[in-house]
């Protein structure tokens, strides 16, 4: 269904909610606005015991956001695979790790072979953020909860959980006899160990934030504990959080061996300071509590091996998972064809619409999203007042040719992105029209999927800012200017990069693109070194606050910098 094309009252709205609630604190030359109205939202949401009023405040709140065009949505993502007939019983989370736990194969050998797609960032709970790396952690680890094969969620290391009637007190009685794969007791302090390293800045987590509803003591540390006999766990909220169940399956809530942790060679320095925090996870057969632990390398792919101390090992599957990454989509896709893989979870993408007819093909929705964030502090956008810096970032955003990103470069069959929450959270029912809310586009979202379309309004944008006085489709030389643009050095961003440099290029804008390695990317980004950077977004739960808390001024994935420090106005600002 093609969409409608933004009236000029619509534009106007959008203005207007960036002058008054755009990001704080820019740049010389940018009057600044307080952000503290989105924080505000996203915690008085985090704890609202209504659901309508709960999704009412998120889309206030996402109102701001989109409004600020910091934030530039390029394509949901979707996870498209084969798998061999043989091969059965693999399912996805809605952040699309796949479990391969309890999959079997009437292969001979009985070994499952996949290729995930790039190498993993981490093994690590606290530290893996892909989907190859949350794919390996939700195989090698459990937690109080586990995903099911219908989307939900259910008890794996915790047997029950009694919640006070004022929803602050969660206590989990983990299940009997539970032990680690070196055979040692698993208990309700490995909990306690785990979820409170992943909030120690030391250990440089980035899900921190997903711990800020756990109540603290007097002295800054989690309000968790355990009993006499180590099998009862209680944590306290500081205020209620519908979700808090769903957040205990997500890998970052996994419990990590403490003696594991902390006597890896390479963790600590002479001094005792963290400077290698998941070193454990690099030798052979580091501790673990799921289905797999790690074997080791043999001909390039990664070997995992059933756990029999695993609490479901009497129903797990196959012995020996082998996973495969790095080699690119089409390689594994001939090795697939081959014979010498089971699953394929990369589909090159001109391959794409062949086999996507085929029995061997899957397609499942990811609550994610590719998108670019602006640095609300670039000096691109110096001498503008907020209103107008945000119309030339949402002219610059308008004017990316999405259509071709989506049908020439991407691998996955994914769709437009027309808002940073995905599309399929909450199954698809918080981005639709209705119930009181109404997007700007008819079809739920602040973006056209038509390319066109939204170039004809990002032109109009450019002659109301009076960047375009001759006419011509481009910014006067005098308005022209470079965007650093920081991302990932994959083929699919470096493609993606190439698209949108070609794309501003028409408007007279030049990108200056910066591939780096993983190690090189966060350093980088850790010193906000880039006018706009390449990233992705998954939603660690099912629900729109998991993208939109992101956002709140000292939230870990605010990469626009938005609440930052206020400056002073500069009166001359154009």
């Amino acid at each position: 269904m093609k969409m409608l094309k933004i009236t000029a009252s619509a534009l106007a709205a959008l203005t207007l909610a960036s002058a008054l609630s755009s990001c704080s604190g820019g740049i010389r030359g940018v009057d600044p606005v307080d952000w503290t109205e989105y924080d505000e939202l996203i915690a008085s949401a985090q704890s609202a015991g209504d659901a309508d009023e709960h999704i009412r405040l998120l889309h206030s709140a996402e109102d701001m956001l989109m409004a600020t065009s910091c934030v530039i949505p390029l394509y949901d993502y979707r996870d498209a695979y084969m798998q061999k007939p043989d091969l059965t019983g693999v399912y996805s989370t809605h952040f699309g790790a796949k479990y391969f736990m309890y999959a079997d194969t009437a292969a001979e050998d009985g070994v499952i072979s996949a290729y995930l797609g790039e190498l993993p960032d981490s093994f690590d709970p606290a530290l893996a953020t892909t989907i190859e790396a949350l794919t390996v952690v939700s195989n090698t680890f459990s937690g109080l909860y586990t995903h099911d094969a219908d989307g939900g969620v259910k008890p794996a290391l915790c047997e029950s959980c009694d919640v006070s009637t004022d929803g602050l007190t969660y206590i989990f009685r983990l299940r009997e006899g539970l032990l680690w794969s070196d055979g040692s007791k698993l208990g309700a302090s490995d909990f306690i160990f785990s979820w409170r390293r992943v909030v120690d800045a030391s250990t440089g987590s980035p899900y921190e934030q997903l711990f800020d509803m756990i109540a603290r003591d007097e002295d800054g540390k989690l309000m968790i504990s355990a009993d006499e006999s180590d099998t009862t766990l209680t944590v306290t909220l500081s205020s209620p959080c519908s979700y808090f169940i769903e957040l205990c399956a997500f890998p970052a809530f996994y419990p990590v061996n403490e003696s594991c942790v902390e006597s890896a060679e390479g963790y600590l320095d002479i001094y005792d300071n963290i400077v290698d925090p998941d070193a454990w996870t690099e030798s052979i057969n580091y501790t673990t509590c799921g289905a797999y632990v790690y074997a080791g390398i043999t001909d390039g792919r990664y070997v995992f091996r059933r756990n029999d101390k695993f609490y479901d090992a009497a129903n797990a599957g196959t012995d020996t998972l082998e996973l495969l990454f790095g080699v690119g989509s089409d390689n594994a896709y001939s090795l697939y064809n081959g014979g010498s893989l089971d699953y394929l979870g990369a589909i090159p993408s001109d391959v794409h619409d062949e086999v996507k007819g085929t029995s061997e093909y899957f397609s499942d929705d990811i609550n994610g999203v590719y998108y670019l964030a602006f640095d609300f502090n670039a000096s691109v956008f110096s001498g503008m007042t907020s209103d107008n810096a945000a119309k030339l970032r949402r002219a610059v955003s308008l004017y990316i040719d999405r259509e071709y990103i989506t049908r020439k470069i991407t691998e996955d069959g994914e769709e437009i992105a027309t808002s940073i929450v995905p599309a399929s959270i909450s199954g698809g029912e918080y981005r639709q029209n209705g119930g009181g809310y109404e997007y700007p586009y008819p079809d739920g979202g602040y973006y056209s999927v038509s390319t066109d379309d939204n170039r004809e309004l990002a032109w109009e944008i450019i002659k109301e800012l009076g960047m375009d006085a001759d006419g011509d489709g481009k910014l006067d030389p005098e308005y022209r200017f470079t965007l650093s643009y920081l991302t990932g050095d994959s083929k699919r961003d470096i493609d993606i990069a190439q698209s949108i440099q070609q794309d501003l290029s028409e408007l007279g804008i030049m990108v200056k693109v910066s591939a780096v390695s993983d190690r090189v990317f966060d350093f980088e980004s850790g010193i906000y070194n880039y006018d706009v950077i390449a990233l992705g977004s998954l939603s660690y739960y099912d629900d729109p606050n998991s993208t939109l808390e992101r956002w709140t001024t000292d939230a870990f994935g605010n990469y626009s910098r938005l609440g930052s420090l206020l400056v002073e106005e500069n009166e001359n600002a154009y």
